[in-house]
């Protein structure tokens, strides 16, 4: 099952959803390729006709169940990132998810190798404050930008978290102490004293 707008929380906001780089299918596609040539091979040095040459059309059936179980297999693995959490979402048969909640992720970073820089993929690695531990994307199009999205959607739950919580309390206690203080070590005055005293209260 792939990962639908069902699955999001209340309120929560879908970012980006990509699926691994198409580099994935090289070797399946490649393996296709001289499998064909070698059953070709095959049927030219027995002079056997392709119509009538039903085992060799058998044969080639192997490789292409093997690039379509691993077309699946890349369709069915996504890597979401949302204004909650960064998710691995894969499995065809037997599905498997990873949620890191954005506010749990210490350190983004992302790996390219030189044909990963030419071909645009990579890895992005999450480090988390939960078990898990250091947990890697890989073949991910455009790594730089995923891990970009990834970390301005945490410095966005950051900066709401910390406006959700309001200013900070004053301690009015104990700024009326240091006022009084002053005061008693006359560097402001009593009239002063009493204009910021109550300018304090005023605020509670």
């Amino acid at each position: 099952m792939s990962f639908t707008k069902d699955q999001l929380l209340p309120d929560e906001q879908l970012v980006i959803l990509e699926r691994q780089h198409p580099v994935v299918l090289l070797r399946p596609v490649l393996l296709n390729i001289a499998f064909f040539i070698i059953v070709a091979g095959l049927g030219y040095v027995l002079h056997e006709s392709w119509p009538s040459s039903y085992w060799l059309l058998l044969l080639c059936l192997v490789p292409l169940a093997l690039l379509f179980w691993e077309y699946l297999v890349r369709h069915r693995r996504e890597y979401i990132v949302t204004d909650r959490r960064v998710v691995k979402h894969e499995g065809v048969f037997t599905v498997s998810s990873f949620d890191a909640p954005l506010d749990k992720i210490n350190n983004v970073f992302h790996e390219q190798s030189f044909l990963g820089r030419l071909l645009k993929y990579g890895r992005v690695g999450l480090e988390t404050a939960s078990e898990q531990g250091t947990t890697m994307f890989d073949f991910i199009p455009h790594p730089v930008e995923f891990k970009n999205y990834i970390v301005r959607q945490r410095e966005l739950r950051t900066k709401s978290a910390s406006s959700a919580q309001g200013p900070p309390q004053l301690n009015v206690a104990q700024l009326l102490n240091d006022l009084a203080g002053l005061r008693d070590r006359n560097i402001i005055t009593a009239a002063e004293f009493e204009s910021k005293k109550k300018a304090l209260l005023d605020k509670i």
